[in-house]
């Protein structure tokens, strides 16, 4: 173990360092663009089993491109892949997973449409408070099923067809999602969903300061079990957010209501209400503390008393702000976890890690 994790570390920094000083376009001319970014992460994690791991942490990479196709129109196109790889698998296959791949059209005039898998309008408003470097993010709504919001549509959203413009300071965003058929949605609980429909608003309401509401619904067919949704109900999702920002300080309070939209550990969709707000002050030196809040609860009885409330305080240094730093996260949690027979508090987790994006 002490010779493994510097090696997980310098297998994961190593390839990507050695390429950072490159330029980030990997071609550009007048009317063609392809660039690469991304970023590597090698994380130490404790978790409530007193368990510990050392992983890659949020490690990914992507690849765009633009092209002109006249004055008013450009194709674009992007695909961005994450590899998680953990000291106990080091020496055996990555898991590489694709998080987004899409194309689509980009008109001066008549906005951006793109199809695919891409970050659904919902997070127009959600990326607000999803600014933690491991914890939080479990709130607002839009990383919901197992597969974190991807089958929602509210997340990296799969299948689906967005369009996107600004009408002055008005910034509009919808989107469609058709069946998606045969999904596991976690608990032992599958489903078709069809119809996923939905939009975000945003606007300035003052200096560095900026509203917006989203809201998204899809149609539950052939649910199995039911766990308490029968075909033909819709799962929804409202939120509403608030965001002030300026080159020192970010802070973000979004509220989220839902609809059998989230599924319980007993196995049960449930309705929630959910408050989840993140704010960060980047002093001179390069050090940015941070605090992080979830609160979410159910606003029935069919999660039988299912809760999450987590306090998570963070502090970075960044060696070059936004680039190359070194973090830690603490995350109190005061929610409650399942047993198998009822609900418990949950005990508290850290981490630490060291991120560098090229």
């Amino acid at each position: 173990m002490h010779f493994k994790v510097p090696a997980l570390a310098l297998g994961l920094l190593s390839p990507f360092c050695l390429s950072s000083a490159q330029a980030f376009d990997l071609y550009r001319d007048a009317d063609t663009a392809l660039t690469f970014d991304g970023r590597v992460e090698a994380r130490y994690n404790t978790y409530q089993d007193d368990s510990h791991l050392w992983d890659s942490g949020s490690t990914r990479w992507s690849l765009a491109v633009e092209q002109a196709i006249n004055d008013e129109l450009d194709f674009l196109a992007e695909g961005e892949w994450g590899l998680y790889v953990t000291e106990d698998d080091y020496d055996d296959d990555p898991h590489v997973t694709q998080r987004l791949l899409y194309a689509g059209l980009d008109h001066d005039r008549y906005g951006k449409l793109t199809g695919g898998k891409l970050w659904g309008v919902i997070y127009d408003v959600g990326w607000w408070t999803d600014m933690g470097r491991k914890f939080g993010s479990r709130a607002f709504g839009v990383y919901n099923y197992r597969d974190w919001g991807q089958v929602s549509g509210a997340g990296r959203a799969d299948q689906a067809v967005a369009w996107r413009k600004a009408f002055g300071d008005w910034k509009l965003g919808l989107q469609y999602q058709g069946r998606r058929a045969d999904e596991n949605l976690g608990h032992g609980i599958e489903a078709d969903l069809t119809d996923g429909m939905g939009g975000s608003l945003r606007r300035p309401v003052g200096e560095n300061l900026e509203a917006g509401i989203a809201y998204y619904q899809n149609t539950y067919d052939e649910v199995t079990p039911s766990a308490g949704v029968e075909e033909g109900d819709e799962a929804r999702l409202w939120l509403a957010g608030l965001k002030y920002r300026t080159d020192s300080v970010h802070a973000a309070v979004n509220v989220g209501y839902s609809q059998d939209w989230e599924i319980a550990d007993n196995g049960q969709f449930y309705d929630a209400l959910g408050v989840q707000a993140f704010t960060y002050y980047h002093f001179a030196n390069g050090l940015r503390p941070n605090f992080n809040f979830n609160w979410l609860d159910d606003s029935g009885e069919d999660s039988e008393g299912f809760r999450r409330l987590t306090y998570i305080y963070g502090l970075e240094y960044h060696f070059e702000r936004d680039r190359f730093l070194v973090w830690s996260e603490y995350q109190d949690n005061h929610g409650n976890g399942w047993n198998g027979q009822g609900y418990e508090d949950a005990d508290d987790e850290w981490t630490l890690g060291i991120r560098y994006y090229f």
